[in-house]
């Protein structure tokens, strides 16, 4: 073989390396954000939930999910579906992508671009979900809610405890005070709990008629039962002996004048936790259909940070630092 065709060989090979690193290079190249889109996006440090051009949160491996596992540990020992659905839980707002970084970093176009609340409990970081939720209702879903008007919004009042007349007067306070619509009802059968039915709400103005309503025990009912137009649905069982405790945790007079304070409410199953947990603020642990029922708690204490906790069942833990 010839000097030349030996030249025309290496030639080649070197055009095919290049053309073989120019198309591995464009398979690894990070796609670009549709700002029409919701992404959950895996980067070195962080997932970063972003959402259309609206909203970009960070949220750093080292949070705590849950009191065993991490953000970190999700990401390492799951698939791309499990956290994606298991964000989704926490998220105020659901996120249809995930994508991964494959090198380097993707620009963000969001116009809000936030680190995730957070707050230190017995030295570990867990997401301040009372607050997350602000944030969304502030940077995301400021245009729906600004046209969420109170004389639009129709509330069914339904009477679960038996009393005559009861569902009516509890309409009409909501009436006189907020400005809402109501429907009153009694209810197929008596209740010892009471409930609520999100149907198409915001959190605002649900934590409103709830503070207009003398219940304590709301919880939410995740799956709607009742056909109905309503914004709102509202059952008022009779809460005479729910099975639902407050434990108040924590160190110092504060913890008993917050038993003292609950029990002044009429909160009947208010205990103290003998081991305290140490945290940064005042934090109230609540499970996810239990929301309704810590944000009472939290106005009668003063209390604005809280924290979905799932493995908490029928119960909401109060921490006094």
């Amino acid at each position: 073989m010839n000097k030349r065709v030996k030249a025309i060989c290496i030639v080649m090979i070197i055009i095919a390396a290049l053309v073989g690193f120019l198309f591995v290079n464009s398979l690894e190249k990070n796609p670009e954000l549709d700002k029409t889109k919701t992404y959950l996006i895996q980067g070195k440090e962080n997932l970063i939930a972003v959402y259309k051009d609206k909203l970009a949160v960070k949220i750093p491996y080292d949070i705590n999910i849950d009191k065993e596992k991490t953000v970190e540990d999700l990401v390492k020992n799951s698939s791309d579906e499990t956290i994606l659905e298991t964000m989704n839980k926490i998220l105020p707002e659901p996120l249809e992508n995930y994508m991964v970084v494959k090198h380097g970093q993707i620009p963000l176009t969001a116009k809000n671009q936030k680190n995730i609340p957070e707050t230190v409990i017995d030295n570990k970081r867990y997401i301040l979900t009372s607050s997350l939720y602000s944030m969304f209702d502030t940077l995301y879903n400021e245009k729906e809610k600004v046209n969420e008007l109170n004389e639009n919004i129709i509330v069914d009042v339904l009477n679960a405890n038996g009393r005559n007349g009861y569902a009516r007067r509890t309409g009409e306070t909501i009436k006189k005070n907020l400005g809402m619509k109501y429907n009153a009802a009694n209810y197929e059968t008596n209740l010892e709990e009471s409930y609520i039915i999100l149907n198409d709400i915001s959190n605002d103005k649900a934590q409103d008629i709830v503070m207009q309503l003398n219940e304590k025990y709301f919880k939410i009912q995740q799956v709607p039962t009742i056909p109905t137009l309503a914004n709102v649905v509202v059952v008022l069982g009779k809460e005479e002996n729910v099975p639902f405790e407050i434990d108040v945790t924590g160190n110092g007079a504060g913890v008993q004048a917050a038993v003292n304070e609950l029990k002044k409410a009429g909160y009947k199953k208010v205990s103290v936790e003998k081991e305290g947990t140490k945290s940064d603020k005042k934090i109230i642990e609540y499970a996810s259909e239990d929301y309704f029922i810590a944000y009472k708690i939290a106005r009668i204490l003063d209390i604005s940070d809280m924290i979905e906790r799932d493995g908490l069942k029928n119960k909401v833990r109060v921490i006094i630092n």
